[in-house]
């Protein structure tokens, strides 16, 4: 800024009646920190759930899962043949079954996924690993009873009964702790010569451990029960439904699964956990992209409270423009001031805005605790959201991109009453003076 234009700006600073900073340019202030607050919440927030949903979805489910319409008869096969392509990265291989079932216990019964895994799987690892009550092993209890035929003649009968895992929110809702007995009831497929017949067949299992990885549709509807007792509920006789690959890095699962389609065409289906849970991440990002675009319009309309908050003092200090425009002050000094007081206004409340929200995105989930204590009103309920928690990852470059946003459109904020105030001619400005 020259001379000319410190003169001008020290002019109209010393003669504006309210001082630099009045009620209105707080306001303004005010509405431009709100937006962006808002806005790098709400990108946190977002970014937090891509995060967590990622990263829950593939510690439960497979990395790329490999099945065949019917099942898997020869899944030994299938697995030497995928360790033979000695793909980069893959950490385990094993076979996994997977159906609908009905738990029912002695208070309540409800409809589960049922499935069965390989006691030694890295899929059960990821359970033992957030088990809150008991434990992983799913091996099956031997107990003998005694019981009498005819003529009293005593009889001891060997009975099988395996174990299960649940959630802990299912275990709530069937009112069961570890060591509780449950049933299964499961659907099957019978052949009776050239007719085929769906039954149902219920056993007894008993409660060895409950989780918690912190997802609400796993923790209240997903039941473990080992690959054996899986094979026999299902009457598969030896088959399974199909091959759970994991990897070191989960991305590289799309990477892989085209390289394992090309191996196994026909009745093989290859998916990765992308393919299972593509319309939901679709479904994320386009709701992030909404909310961006939505709280990027409350920056643009406090944008707009600067752009009246100038025009307005060109509008009172008419009089002290022309004054400075007839002792020389040049339009490109007159500009520079306004444009600048835009910037400054936009400045403070993009820097207010930014620290609120970063110190608001670091302690959402306690702001969260406080207004549930305080108020009774529960912000995040864990059974519509999926968490147990507010997810919050902030990222770099959406702070960046947000304060960038406002620093423009700021400057923008300024250019129509600075080229407003430059075309004052001195004459008319002093008329009425």
């Amino acid at each position: 800024m020259g001379f000319e234009s410190f003169i001008a700006s020290k002019h109209l600073t010393h003669r504006r009646k309210t001082g630099f900073i009045s009620l209105i340019s707080v306001i303004s202030m005010g509405g431009v920190a709100v937006g962006v607050m808002a806005l790098i919440v709400v990108l946190a927030v977002m970014s937090g759930f891509d995060r967590e949903l990622k990263q829950k979805i593939v510690n439960v489910q497979p990395h790329i899962r490999i099945e065949k319409m019917g099942g898997l008869d020869d899944y030994w096969q299938v697995a030497e043949r995928i360790e033979s392509l000695r793909l980069p990265g893959l950490e385990s291989l094993s076979p996994f079954i997977e159906g609908q079932a009905i738990v029912r216990s002695a208070k309540n019964a409800t409809g589960v996924l049922l499935k069965g895994v390989d006691d030694t799987s890295e899929n059960l690892t990821i359970f033992e690993n957030h088990m809150v009550y008991g434990n992983a092993d799913m091996s099956d209890e031997v107990t003998i009873k005694v019981k009498r035929s005819f003529l009293f003649r005593k009889k001891e009968i060997e009975e099988r009964q395996g174990g299960i895992l649940i959630g802990e929110v299912l275990a709530a809702r069937l009112g069961v702790r570890v060591g509780d007995d449950v049933m299964l009831i499961s659907p099957f497929q019978k052949k009776t010569g050239s007719f085929t017949f769906s039954e149902a067949e219920s056993r007894p299992f008993r409660v060895k451990g409950i989780f918690r990885v912190g997802m609400s549709d796993f923790d209240s509807t997903l039941a473990l029960i080992s690959l054996e007792q899986a094979q026999n509920m299902y009457h598969l006789e030896g088959r399974v439904t199909g091959l759970s690959l994991r990897f070191f890095d989960v991305d590289d699962a799309e990477k892989w699964k085209w390289v394992l389609r090309g191996e196994f065409p026909g009745n093989y289906v290859v998916r990765s956990w992308y393919d299972m849970n593509h319309n939901f991440f679709q479904a994320l990002k386009v709701e992030k992209s909404v909310m961006t675009i939505l709280l990027a319009l409350i920056i643009l309309v406090a944008v707009f409270n600067i752009v009246s908050t100038l025009t307005m003092t060109v509008m009172e200090k008419t009089k002290d423009i022309g004054i400075l425009r007839a002792i020389g002050a040049t339009k490109a000094s007159i500009r520079k001031i306004f444009v600048m007081e835009g910037f400054g206004i936009g400045f403070v409340g993009i820097a207010a805005g930014a620290i609120l929200g970063l110190a608001l995105a670091f302690n959402l989930n306690e702001v969260s605790e406080f207004l549930k204590r305080t108020t009774g009103l529960e912000v995040f309920p864990s059974d519509i959201y999926y968490f147990d928690k507010i997810p919050v990852e902030i990222h770099s470059q959406d702070v960046l991109w947000t304060v960038t946003l406002g620093l423009i459109a700021s400057v923008l904020a300024g250019l129509y009453p600075a080229h407003r105030a430059a075309n004052l001619k001195p004459v008319e400005a002093l008329r009425y003076e």
